[in-house]
């Protein structure tokens, strides 16, 4: 992770607090930190009088003042942050984005393009709209990896113990490529299989032994586990013997599509955004 930087998304509850375990990160890995203060907006509410062409259309003057309140506070917060950087020596600048929860895959992606990582701070969850849409954006309109569920630890970005709930897929590859730098300075990196089915052709004769190659030329100290689970839920699986593991990250694919203009999660990766206790490092 040295020398990366890092896309930090607060939320308008955050404090300097919800930073602090990130200037101890960005100080040993020389990593710059972009915290992107985020405030959702309330679509408008707007009332039209009269018929076309000849009517009206007026936008509550409360709304208007809610929304000014918002982006002040969002900009009280910028300076905090700033005079943060600077008080703790680190490299750093901060922005906003204030803005609707459904907007907000499109505001946050194209500042995510010149990042390395991304990581969605847990006061967000208050505003579930707004979460689900920029973990939509980060992870399906730009090229980066996300963490979740950081819990105020710099662990996650500086993992000792990751778990990797491998299976042969784009997802999960370009998961573990994303994580990379993170494998290779971790004491120990367990690759899961769970339910495997032996596939020459996608795992090679023993499943997790080609990919565990792999990070293992790269330096990682790698173990394989199998593990089956007997009727349990995959997330709840992971979660498990990732406890069991003492993981300080899971590293997962992450699975989805647009329909209709809508950000769909499948099953397994929208329940790991739900937990909450479990730190996850997603990417597409």
């Amino acid at each position: 992770m040295q020398n990366q930087t890092i896309l930090v998304l607060q939320g308008p509850s955050g404090t300097d607090a919800d930073l602090a375990y990130l200037a101890e990160a960005a100080r040993e890995q020389n990593a710059h930190l972009s915290v992107l203060h985020i405030g959702p907006v309330d679509p408008i509410p707007f009332y039209a009088y009269g018929g076309m062409p000849y009517g009206a259309v007026e936008v509550p003057h409360r709304w208007i003042v809610e929304r000014q309140e918002i982006a002040d506070a969002l900009a009280d917060r910028r300076r905090d942050s700033n005079a943060f950087f600077d008080k703790e020596g680190i490299s750093g600048e901060a922005g906003v984005i204030c803005s609707f929860p459904t907007s907000l895959s499109e505001d946050v992606a194209p500042r995510a393009m010149l990042s390395d990582v991304a990581i969605l701070q847990h006061d967000l969850r208050q505003n579930e709209e707004a979460f689900r849409s920029l973990l939509f954006g980060l992870l399906f309109k730009s090229p980066i990896g996300v963490i979740i569920n950081p819990h105020r630890s710099a662990k996650p970005l500086m993992p000792e113990n990751v778990f990797v709930a491998w299976k042969s897929s784009k997802p999960a590859a370009r998961a573990v490529h994303q994580a990379l730098p993170m494998l290779k300075a971790a004491k120990k990196v367990t690759v899961a299989i769970f339910d495997p089915v032996k596939k020459e052709a996608e795992d090679g004769e023993e499943p997790g032994a080609d990919v565990a190659k792999w990070l293992s030329h790269h330096g990682c100290n790698v173990i394989v586990r199998q593990y089956q689970t007997a009727g349990q839920e995959l997330d709840a699986a992971i979660r498990e013997h990732g406890e069991g593991e003492a993981s300080d990250l899971i590293v997962m694919g992450a699975y989805g599509h647009t329909r209709m203009r809508e950000a769909v999660f499948g099953g397994t990766t929208r329940s790991m955004i739900e937990q909450q206790d479990a730190a996850v490092f997603l990417a597409h």
